[in-house]
């Protein structure tokens, strides 16, 4: 054992032997190492160059405190040490903590203690303070929060900022970014409060040069005709501040040119001056909607080295385009001096339309509805109602038709808005908080108002309301149960002790009224708590319009509702108005369910090579709050048959007597589900694809929704592009062609008749040819902008062969058959033909075959893996490339493996991402010089990053086979150059 010891003393401190890398060296196992080490009190490799790492970590920090993670690896990894990106991450974190520097000593005796204090507190009011300037500014953490960060790196780089050119279509808020600059740098204190802010737009001037010039940098009395006194220019007078050129574009060469000496050395002459040079101190910030690759002066871009593009409104999310409206409206509302509600209807054409001058459209348009909606309102009138009557033309095209909403997960939030102008902070700026929904009252006292200005009875408000009210339920329940927060985490949201403890004694007393109780009440009741209890105190009322309805429809829980009421008021002594009650009741009604309620239909099952299921079904669980799901692990270093048979086992001891849905990954499980319907007499699906967002909503509508097994698979068909295999036969089929029967359309542009004529012709052709299963479906006419929706409706239940026509439509790379051929009696033979192609096709794809799938360009051999982000970029960069995925495939590889890691025999890890991004399938390896670390926990020494589709199964099983056998790992270790690793994965085993 002192083997050991000699070992790790002479080891590189850089980076420490592994407990691994030590058994593999001295050939002792490595759990005696741990055990030896432990009883020695040697700390493991990360622990003994901890102190290391960090000094040189706080020293990075120091000189550059706004280093990215990614620019902090790098140096590190520059200077010898192997180590990745997340270890670092945390180590960052550490260091930037103020009990960091206190409690740790520094190398460096010239950093006294309270320098470091100082710095710490620097770094703290930056972090509380950095978005000052910007706070207005609507996407700082969202589409413009790159572009905040650069402008902020222009107005901090010193000595005295950096020169930008802003970039961007018209009405994309350019000259708001750069107000925002200034307000940024007055604030940060980089510019003096009284430092100039001086705009010019370029336009005015740009045909004119002496006139511009007079304007920019001021005239000598007598310089030119007219010119009877002297007077100074835009830039003395933004001398120690900034002047905002907009569109530079349309500045001439000339106009450019007489920038630079005030760029480049900070000096500039009036027009008329010959000898006296002026010195002034001014950061320009331009704007243009020209590119200016184009638009500018190769000589004059040089010299303006910040450029930030800003996307248009189209690109940004539709929660920034909400706060974007609403941000308008409360405007309006302030200028016209009355209260404004706005229709979801109006919401909802606003956020779709296209709007081509970007945001400085959308704030004309708004204030065209708001003039529109005033115009028709009375002097008495405290309020403006702002529905569709009141919008352009161009703006209702966008509505759907017969003015109803369509139902999209994105605009389920959206409500009626009232903005008071004496509560405008009050309203909800952004639909989608979580936080928000769960505020009822608020949501309440609006809904009221709308409901009440719209002049219903009081019967009908409180039917109105109800139905609100549950649709709102909804919305919490649901925003709760995707939060994916723990009840520490709610207890750290500033929740007072006394409402953590109420919350902690109604759990108590629900667990011994109902058997499942969702976790996500716990974060959902504890707001809703505090909320109800500050309203009282502030003697605020609790109103509950649908109370009488919630006594009748939710008897049993509204007396539960009572005890609770009795619990809140022991611990704070404060009476609850019955309209609470409701409230709360309506909260047990939705989160809380007996085991008659949640029986499942169907069985949720995630099984995956290693243990990525078991723990995917842990996140998934967690969050639903119920027991939605089960993981499976398939061993990965068992092979594919005792693999399936080890699966197979403790899906049986788990003694399922339902449905099961199984979600799987790869390779040998496709014939589990076969195994699962005889050994169990279950029904039993597969799907192709496993992922947390999949394996939510599965878990969700087998629970939570109680659906059964062909429904739950009829939606997650229809909102997401899973297949589902046949397991009989191993066959993939996808949406388009799933048991779908075969269909031929015949559309005419002069009439039904013709296309049914047609039909006749082409049903005989069939029959002579034995196809006669094959339905001919006319269509008649079809106005080119209805054709897709009626195609799409037949696609849906049918699978379309080709479509037949006088005019090729070309929908959807359907084929077409011209009624030429069909009169020609070809019609049939084209049909024959299309059928024949696509059951080639099919095979082909399903049978391309391993060696087919191994490129030269994507093997590299004994190269050295600096980390494993650093090689799965590398691989990713490989198949890109060379065309074989797109651009979104390396943040799937990266999603994935941040849901754990496959990796074989210890040695080969196994990165892969989702199909949908792969556009040509494809295996890119990387055979490594020495071993790195893979997660902290293995030492890998080969990299298979597989790129496939999801019709190649049999090449992934293939693949598996391979990896699993001990003689070809042997053989694959030993390999030299790329023609014996393509060698070894081409021959046939």
């Amino acid at each position: 054992m002192n083997r050991i010891i000699k070992e790790i003393d002479r080891e590189d401190k850089k980076n420490p032997y592994t407990d691994q890398e030590l058994s593999d060296m001295l050939g002792i196992k490595r759990s005696d190492i741990v055990n030896f080490r432990k009883e020695k009190g040697i700390p493991n490799s990360r622990d003994r160059r901890r102190d290391l790492v960090m000094r040189e970590i706080r020293a990075v920090i120091m000189e550059t405190p706004d280093i990215t993670e990614r620019g902090l690896t790098d140096i590190l990894v520059k200077n010898g040490y192997r180590i990745s990106r997340s270890a670092v991450a945390k180590m960052m974190k550490e260091v930037e903590t103020k009990g960091e520097f206190l409690n740790k000593k520094t190398e460096n005796n010239d950093i006294s203690i309270k320098k470091i204090t100082e710095i710490n507190k620097k770094i703290e009011n930056d972090l509380i303070n950095e978005n000052v300037g910007f706070e207005n500014l609507i996407g700082i953490n969202g589409s413009l929060k790159e572009k905040v960060n650069l402008a902020k790196s222009a107005i901090m780089y010193p000595p005295n900022g950096l020169h930008t050119i802003i970039y961007g279509e018209s009405g994309v808020g350019k000259s708001e970014l750069a107000n925002c600059m200034y307000e940024y740098a007055v604030k940060k204190k980089i510019k003096d409060d009284k430092s100039p802010f001086i705009v010019f737009n370029c336009a005015d001037y740009a045909e004119n040069p002496n006139l511009l010039i007079s304007q920019l940098f001021g005239v000598v009395k007598g310089a030119y005709t007219g010119a009877g006194e002297d007077r100074a220019g835009l830039v003395e007078k933004a001398d120690g501040g900034i002047l905002f050129l907009d569109e530079i574009h349309r500045l001439p060469p000339s106009g450019q040119e007489i920038l630079f000496s005030l760029i480049d050395r900070g000096e500039y002459r009036r027009l008329g001056e010959s000898s006296n040079k002026r010195k002034a101190n001014v950061l320009i910030i331009s704007a243009t909607t020209e590119n200016p690759e184009s638009s500018l002066l190769t000589t004059f871009r040089r010299r303006i080295p910040m450029f930030i593009t800003l996307p248009n409104l189209d690109s940004r999310s539709v929660e920034e385009r909400y706060e974007i409206i609403l941000k308008f409206f409360e405007r309006e509302s302030k200028r016209i001096n009355r209260n404004i509600i706005v229709t979801k209807e109006v919401l909802y054409a606003l956020m779709n339309y296209k709007c081509k001058g970007n945001i400085g459209q959308l704030k004309s348009d708004i204030q065209v509805s708001c003039a529109r909606a005033f115009s028709k309102s009375t002097k008495e009138d405290n309020k403006v109602i702002i529905d569709t009557d009141s919008l352009r033309e161009h703006i209702k095209k966008s509505l759907p038709k017969e003015n109803k909403i369509l139902k999209n997960e994105k605009y389920d939030t959206l409500e009626d808005i009232y903005i008071d102008i004496n509560e405008i902070n009050n309203v909800n700026k952004n639909y989608f908080s979580k936080h928000e929904v769960n505020e009822i009252y608020r949501y309440v006292e609006k809904e009221l108002k709308v409901l009440e200005g719209k002049n219903y009875s009081e019967d009908e408000i409180k039917n109105i309301f109800f139905d609100k009210l549950d649709k709102k339920f909804n919305q919490i329940k649901k925003n709760n149960i995707m939060s994916d927060r723990s009840e520490k985490q709610m207890i750290s949201m500033n929740l007072k002790n006394e409402t953590v403890e109420i919350v902690d004694k109604v759990f108590e007393l629900l667990k011994n009224q109902y058997e499942s109780i969702n976790n996500a009440l716990y974060p959902a009741l504890a707001m809703h708590l505090e909320h109800a209890i500050q309203r009282l105190k502030d003697g605020k009322k609790i109103i509950n319009p649908g109370l009488e309805k919630i006594k009748k429809s939710f008897t049993e829980e509204y007396e539960i509702a009572r005890y609770v009421v009795g619990i809140v008021e022991d611990v704070i002594n404060i009476t609850f108005p019955d309209d609470e009650l409701g409230y709360i009741a309506y909260y047990i009604h939705k989160f809380c369910m007996n085991k008659d309620e949640v029986e499942q239909k169907v069985k949720v099952i995630i099984a995956t090579h290693g243990k990525v299921g078991i723990e995917m079904s842990k996140v998934v669980n967690n969050v639903l709050g119920l027991e939605c799901t089960y993981g499976i692990e398939v061993p990965l270093e068992e092979s594919p048959s005792d693999g399936v048979e080890s699966a197979m086992l403790d899906i049986i001891n788990k003694g399922f007597n339902t449905d099961i849905l199984l979600l799987m990954d790869m390779g040998s499980l496709i014939i589990l589900g076969d195994k699962i319907e005889e050994s169990l007499g279950v029904r039993c699906k597969v799907l192709s694809r496993v992922d947390t967002v999949l394996a939510m909503e599965a878990g969700k509508a087998a629970v939570i929704e109680g659906k059964s097994l062909d429904a739950i698979i009829h939606d997650l068909k229809d909102s997401t592009n899973i297949s589902v295999i046949n397991q009989k036969n191993g066959d993939f089929h996808t949406k388009a062609s799933e048991n779908k029967e075969n269909i031929l359309i015949t559309i005419c542009l002069s009439g039904k008749g013709t296309a049914i004529t047609v039909k006749d012709i082409l049903e005989k052709q069939l029959k002579d040819m034995k196809h006669e299963e094959i339905k001919v479906v006319p269509l008649g006419m079809i106005l080119e902008n209805e054709f897709e929706d009626e195609i799409k409706q037949y696609e849906k239940e049918f699978n379309i062969i080709a479509i037949c026509g006088t005019i090729d439509i070309g929908y959807n790379n359907i084929p077409f058959i011209s009624y030429s051929d069909v009169m020609n009696g070809k019609g049939a033979e084209r049909v024959v033909e299309i059928l024949k192609s696509n059951k080639n096709h099919m095979e082909k794809d399903n049978h391309i075959g391993l060696k087919n799938l191994i490129y030269e360009e994507l093997v590299l051999e004994n190269i050295e893996g600096i980390s494993k982000e650093y090689i799965i970029d590398t691989l990713v960069k490989k198949l890109e490339d060379g065309g074989f995925v797109d651009s979104r495939y390396i943040l799937s590889v990266y999603k994935r493996e941040a849901m754990g890691s496959v990796v074989i025999s210890q040695k080969v890890a196994i990165p892969h991402g989702l199909p949908e991004n792969v556009i040509k399938p494809a295996i890119a390896i990387a055979k490594l010089s020495k071993p790195i670390i893979w997660d902290n926990e293995f030492m890998v020494e080969v990299i298979v990053l597989i790129a496939m589709k999801e019709n190649n199964k049999s090449e992934i099983k293939d693949l598996l086979f391979k990896l699993s056998d001990l003689e070809f790992m042997e053989e694959l270790l030993k390999t030299n150059n790329k023609r014996e690793i393509i060698e070894l994965f081409s021959e046939e085993y």
